[in-house]
């Protein structure tokens, strides 16, 4: 059995994302995505019966997903969410807290309650959409200056000092 991960967003726009967009524009307009997503990213580790498991636990828990404010699937379905535009080069990052309570207190809470999964992760996945005609590598390059903060001016989304930065996750959508 294997992990399987879901994407929550919310029904209405994403204030995280549009302010973020809206900083890029202003700060780096010669390297900005045309499109920015926020996602919350959830990892169930080796859920007992898979995508069944994972459907029972995201409505059992609403504070996973709150069915009154947000919407979410599974992390090889993200391109059929509303809003994604397939035309567009889309490049996704992971930003995982490295000291991460959230995710430890949720796995402590299925291991109470339901022993349906091994573990959760939970990070913040960000989608950046580039028009078509962008080299993938040059597409690439542009979300790791505009995610990494290395500079006190450079990078905005993720701290490598107490975050990791995934781009491994490009695989799955």
């Amino acid at each position: 059995m294997g992990n399987t991960s879901i994407v929550v967003s919310l029904k209405a726009p994403d204030p995280a994302a549009i302010t973020a967009m809206s900083t890029f524009r202003r700060i780096y307009p010669e390297t900005c995505p045309d499109s920015l997503e926020r996602y919350d990213y959830w990892c169930f580790m080796n859920p007992r019966r898979g995508r069944e498991t994972v459907n029972g636990i995201v409505s059992r828990y609403h504070d996973i997903v709150n069915p009154n404010k947000q919407t979410w699937t599974f992390i090889d379905d993200i391109n059929k969410l509303a809003g994604s535009d397939d035309s567009m080069l889309w490049i996704g990052v992971l930003v995982t807290d490295i000291i991460d309570s959230v995710s430890e207190n949720w796995t402590a809470i299925f291991r109470r309650n339901c022993c349906e999964v091994e573990g959760v992760l939970c990070s913040v996945l960000w989608r950046f959409g580039f028009a078509p005609g962008i080299a993938f590598d040059t597409a690439r390059n542009r979300v790791l200056d505009l995610t990494v903060s290395t500079y006190r001016d450079h990078g905005l989304l993720a701290n490598p000092v107490s975050q990791k930065i995934d781009l491994s996750v490009l695989s799955l959508i």
